[in-house]
């Protein structure tokens, strides 16, 4: 968000935010939607940006664990401890 907000117009980075949230809404709807990825997280990728967020679908609840960028190494933010 940082990026959009300091280098893009305020138009795009209000259009990456609501595309963001609009994904956070749709898995919460239906939280298996989305492929697994190589860490076992669940991916969801924006159409219209090249970003992605990884999640974990629990019992109680849908856990966002990162928004990387796609160019973003497979393993960042994928070992976060959420104790």
């Amino acid at each position: 968000m940082r990026y959009y907000v300091e280098q893009a117009t305020h138009k795009i980075s209000l259009q990456f935010w609501d595309e963001l949230v609009q994904g956070f809404h749709q898995i919460q709807r239906n939280p298996s939607h989305s492929h697994f990825d190589d860490s076992g997280l669940r991916r969801y990728n924006l159409k219209n940006f090249p970003f992605h967020f990884l999640y974990e679908d629990l019992e109680d609840r849908v856990r966002i664990q990162v928004v990387r960028h796609h160019s973003r190494s497979s393993k960042y933010g994928t070992t976060r401890n959420w104790s």
